[in-house]
């Protein structure tokens, strides 16, 4: 009988061991799962800050826009006031540049053709007029040719012209580009 005794204490020795083991491995198998999800954590932590800070930068960069936007329509409506109160040449050739940032609103008032266009309808009419072709507008405006194409066919429609001479005709008249002698 003792050896029965003995035989099953050692049995149940066993089979506590075996639960320890087991438990114990289920317990590193735990503490593995947990260091993944803190690596997870982590890296969407680290994600999370990066997104905060490109999230900043172009807030800072919209600002920057914004405030060289007002500086233009300051500048330009500068310019309205002095050519309203005739302090400048009206025959004087006013930059390319400032001609583009007038409000369409401004000029609409005046029922000018130009007033229909785009900027950038009338920055390709422009450089049509001084004899660029598609693929150097492209190039000069950093888009497409096909993007070119598609404005100029708008500026047409608009203008109700259809050919291109007819839009350089057009720009001598707007005086976009200076007559030749």
């Amino acid at each position: 009988m003792k050896q029965n005794h003995q035989h099953a204490g050692a049995a149940g020795d066993k089979m506590r061991i075996e639960q320890a083991e087991s438990r114990a491995q289920l317990a590193e198998t735990r503490t593995e799962q947990a260091r993944s999800r803190t690596e997870l954590a982590e890296t969407r932590t680290e994600q999370a800050e990066t997104r905060t800070e490109l999230a900043k930068t172009r807030t800072e960069q919209a600002e920057i826009r914004t405030e060289q936007a007002e500086t233009r329509t300051e500048q330009v409506e500068s310019t309205l006031q002095l050519l309203v109160h005739n302090e400048i040449n009206p025959g004087r050739k006013l930059s390319p540049r400032l001609l583009n940032d007038i409000p369409l609103k401004a000029i609409a008032g005046q029922k000018s053709p130009l007033a229909q266009l785009t900027i950038r309808q009338r920055e390709i009419l422009q450089l049509i007029a001084e004899g660029q072709n598609t693929k150097q507008i492209a190039a000069i405006l950093k888009v497409s040719p096909k993007t070119v194409e598609y404005h100029r066919m708008k500026l047409m429609n608009v203008l109700n012209i259809h050919d291109v001479p007819g839009l350089v005709r057009f720009a001598l008249r707007m005086e976009l580009i200076p007559q030749e002698s």
